[in-house]
């Protein structure tokens, strides 16, 4: 891959970063990098790359951080929590039904495509599901999710960061050290392991059970300096800033609109249940809505940290949802299209 279309990428998105950070937006480090570089990609001829590898070392910072949070008080307090997680993806899978349905029925999109494109999360496991399946609509799906994942962290952080409830925790300030580097590039490897032996996300969830490990054999783990959180941001808001491509936008306008409608349909879904944690337990809006929305683990992980929100429910959330989602979700949806296909192979 080409130095050169990255170090522009790189550029934008720290213009895009400073921009955001003067105008005062929430997140300039992770949102003025995913609007600028987007931006370029779509309206100018501009090539842009970003390596893998780059975004990478922002999930394994990003795990750090989670991984700091999870301590033996973190880990009792989440038990009370999962009966609220099976309930919850149980509404958003009746949800993702009633979409789909309405979506196939609209457009005349096939229900296999359709509700590949409706499920509600899980970008990756997605689109690797509907590249193995021959009559499914790759280019919808990656439109679809690719969109939803846009439209979820670039509208998350203005709810999060508009409620004034929310509990901010009091941090002391990281400093930079060998230890600290030293353990990143553990981490590193560790992420790497993760990712050989297939488990979602690896980059992420590797150096968070590797610091978790850490904090419960009472291994003394320094705090993370709020810069490299910055970096974190960055190089993610550039790699899914570059995620939407011109040749993805190639959907019709009722298409196009329905992509729009689920997910804005799952986001406000999920701030009403949220709004009704908020009630009910004593969980803030903030740790609440990051845990519901169905984001990325690795999206919802960053902005939690970023706004200090309570990371390790956040993250308990959502690697339930991963988790439903792999072991419900996706076999449903793989029952449904190969019942269709044989019914569409008996008609012929």
């Amino acid at each position: 891959m080409s130095i050169y279309p990255m170090v522009k990428a790189l550029l934008i998105g720290i213009t895009g970063a400073i921009l955001f950070v003067a105008v005062g937006l929430p997140m300039p480090w992770m949102l003025g990098p995913l609007f600028a570089v987007l931006s370029v990609q779509l309206l100018t001829p501009i090539s842009l790359k970003w390596h893998p590898v780059f975004r990478n070392i922002g999930l394994v910072i990003a795990g750090y951080v989670i991984g700091y949070a999870f301590t033996l008080e973190a880990l009792r307090d989440m038990k009370q929590y999962f009966p609220v997680m099976l309930l919850i993806n149980i509404v958003f899978f009746i949800l993702f039904l009633l979409i789909s349905s309405l979506m196939a029925y609209r457009t005349k999109m096939d229900r296999g495509t359709a509700m590949t494109c409706c499920v509600p999360g899980g970008l990756q496991q997605i689109i690797i599901f509907a590249e193995e399946q021959k009559n499914i609509d790759l280019s919808a799906v990656t439109f679809y999710h690719i969109l939803r994942v846009l439209m979820i962290v670039t509208v998350v952080p203005f709810i999060v960061t508009s409620d004034q409830t929310s509990h901010v925790q009091n941090s002391v300030e990281g400093v930079y050290s060998v230890y600290l580097i030293g353990l990143l590039v553990l981490c590193y490897f560790t992420g790497f392991l993760f990712k050989k032996i297939k488990i979602p996300t690896a980059y992420l969830l590797g150096p968070v059970f590797l610091i978790m490990m850490f904090n419960l054999g009472s291994v003394e783990v320094p705090v993370m300096p709020s810069s490299l959180l910055h970096v974190a941001q960055l190089v993610i808001g550039i790699y899914i800033g570059l995620l939407l491509k011109k040749e993805n936008i190639k959907l019709t306008k009722k298409h196009i609109f329905y992509a729009f409608f689920s997910s804005g349909v799952l986001i406000l879904c999920a701030l009403g249940i949220s709004i009704l944690l908020q009630r009910q337990t004593a969980l803030d809006f903030s740790t609440g809505f990051l845990s519901v929305v169905p984001g990325g683990l690795d999206q919802m992980g960053i902005i939690a940290a970023s706004v200090k929100a309570e990371v390790t429910i956040v993250t308990a959330f959502q690697l339930f949802r991963i988790l439903f989602l792999s072991v419900f979700i996706i076999p449903f949806v793989k029952y449904v299209v190969s019942k269709d296909t044989k019914r569409k192979s008996l008609e012929n």
